[in-house]
């Protein structure tokens, strides 16, 4: 029985710290901020990309007036 306790209070102790880790997270302004700003930063690069791959691809497939 002891050791079915221990067990329990072992996982609530894991739980308590994930949980605790989670709001530590979500409290951090800064950070949250930081991520936002990367994830913005990356959106122009990719589209970017996308409409040169589309204009390469028409390129290739135009017909051409001769």
């Amino acid at each position: 029985m002891s050791s079915d306790l221990e067990q329990e209070i072992k996982e609530t102790r894991e739980h308590l710290g994930e949980t605790v880790d989670a709001l530590a997270a979500k409290l951090d302004v800064k950070a949250r901020a930081q991520e936002k700003v990367a994830e913005t930063d990356k959106r122009p690069f990719a589209a970017a990309l996308v409409l040169a791959a589309g204009v390469a691809a028409a390129a290739l497939v135009w017909p051409r007036g001769r």
